[in-house]
């Protein structure tokens, strides 16, 4: 699994380090933006903790060959589903499936894989009884047993039931989170993790990793995927995958349409906007904010990347510098704010949206033309 890390080889050294010489915390936080492989990490680890040679991870062992195909059986996961009945091992397959295909993935390629909606994502009481039925019992192959609890910002207020067991784990057990959003983890669970924060994917490490996974595409694809994407691995290996990805396209009609205040056309967006699942229409609203970063930076000339200014995303980043205030650029930062805190109090989407396209066309129409 380190093999796959992106950025994170030097922590990943780190934490090895402290398994070999047995120091390693039996309660960590793994703390990472969208993207940045915390799965990928939190397994390395796993794989450290469980292989039985000394130099570890050693890739050959029976151990690191289970861990390798997600079947170790002191190996177990939580995760969130949408049913509060449910336990996490009821959808193992599932779960197995989706790490080795997107092991970048975020809730909403999760939820893809359960075939449902992540609105009413959860860990569960009854998935936290299990955790803890599973983790009194002593391990089956190893001296150790490792569970990995994926967002742990899904825990509910019921997962106090948990905090005496992250507080003094038994001697054999490590338990490591995987989080994308330290602000949604209880402070209770926060306060007994020892936190490891995880690097920003670079640039030339994202590209270097691409070229390997998808050859067919050239350089300046692999720059556009990685800028749209804007430093999230999984959203970049989805442009790449979706040569109609919406991202810049979908942005560029919406400006259009709301600076024309053009009422057919919007009608027509806020439809097609609608038509995606909460989390999809989520992701491209803070997909904009993230974008909007990017016209802020070129804005400024903060952009260091010059030898890819030609490139197409970057380009429209800097035509919206040139054609957009910087009071402009706030108002819609905050336009945006509010949307996804109407998103997430499940507000009428068509109606939250054709609200905030009206607003826009009032912030674009408000200073100079846009171009």
């Amino acid at each position: 699994w380190s093999d796959q890390l992106v950025s994170q080889h030097h922590l990943f050294e780190k934490l090895n380090r402290s398994i070999q010489q047995n120091r390693f915390p039996h309660f960590s936080l793994l703390l990472g933006r969208p993207g940045n492989g915390q799965l990928l990490l939190a397994l390395s680890v796993a794989q450290s903790i469980l292989c039985i040679s000394d130099e570890k991870p050693c890739g050959t062992c029976d151990a690191c060959y289970k861990v390798s195909k997600l079947i170790h059986p002191d190996l177990h996961f939580s995760f969130p589903l949408n049913s509060p009945k449910e336990t996490c091992q009821q959808h193992y397959k599932e779960w197995r499936s989706a790490i080795q295909e997107k092991p970048f993935m975020g809730i909403s390629q999760w939820f893809s894989y359960l075939e449902g909606d992540s609105k009413n994502a959860n860990i569960s009481v009854t998935e936290i009884s299990n955790v803890l039925n599973t983790l009194s019992l002593k391990p089956f192959e190893s001296e150790n047993s490792v569970l990995i609890v994926w967002l742990p910002e899904y825990l509910g207020r019921d997962s106090n039931r948990l905090l005496k067991f992250f507080e003094e784990p038994p001697d054999h057990v490590f338990i490591i989170l995987a989080s994308e959003n330290q602000e949604l983890i209880l402070p209770t669970v926060l306060s007994r993790a020892q936190i490891f924060r995880m690097n920003a994917i670079q640039m030339d490490d994202a590209i270097q990793t691409l070229s390997t996974k998808e050859p067919s595409y050239k350089q300046d694809e692999l720059v556009s995927a990685w800028l749209a994407g804007n430093g999230n691995m999984q959203q970049t290996l989805n442009v790449l995958e979706n040569q109609n990805n919406p991202s810049v396209e979908y942005l560029r009609k919406l400006l259009q349409s709301a600076f024309t205040y053009n009422a057919i056309e919007l009608t027509e967006w806020v439809e097609q906007f609608a038509g995606l699942n909460k989390e999809e229409q989520k992701n491209f609203l803070q997909w904009i904010q993230q974008f909007l970063s990017l016209v802020i930076r070129e804005k400024f000339k903060l952009n260091p990347d010059q030898e890819f200014q030609n490139n197409p995303v970057l380009q429209y980043a800097n035509k919206l510098s040139n054609s957009l205030s910087v009071s402009q650029i706030e108002h819609w930062d905050d336009l945006l704010n509010d949307t996804l805190l109407y998103l997430q109090r499940n507000a009428n989407v068509k109606l939250m949206m054709t609200n905030f396209s009206i607003k826009l066309s009032h912030i674009l129409r408000k200073n100079k033309p846009l171009n």
